[in-house]
């Protein structure tokens, strides 16, 4: 985990193989699919259930660096808390990744 909040990893699959698990690895880790862009290779989940602008956002950016290998990109940034502990910056980066490399072989 880097000091901002990113996780990068690389996995052997397809792009929408890759969409599919990092869909199971949010549903996994308690966040939920916001949006995302196919042809720009991202996506966003959140772990806000009501009010979009609380709770921690993951974004994901996924490149395919080479047939049947993606290079996966999980930021993490956290919305304003209400009340108790805001948690540390990097959490759902840290357990999506994790999630995602329990669904998907990764290289190295």
């Amino acid at each position: 985990m880097s000091p901002t909040g990113t996780r990068c990893i690389t996995v052997r699959a397809s792009p929408p193989e890759v969409f599919t698990a990092l869909r199971e690895a949010a549903r996994r880790t308690g966040f939920q699919f916001l949006s995302s862009d196919a042809s720009a290779g991202t996506a966003v989940f959140t772990s806000a259930r009501v009010m979009l602008n609380f709770g921690e956002k993951v974004s994901v950016r996924m490149v395919e660096t080479g047939p049947g290998t993606v290079e996966v990109t999980l930021s993490s940034e956290r919305g304003p808390s209400i009340g108790g502990p805001s948690g540390r910056l990097g959490a759902g980066a840290d357990l999506m990744a994790e999630a995602l490399s329990g669904l998907l072989p990764t290289t190295g």
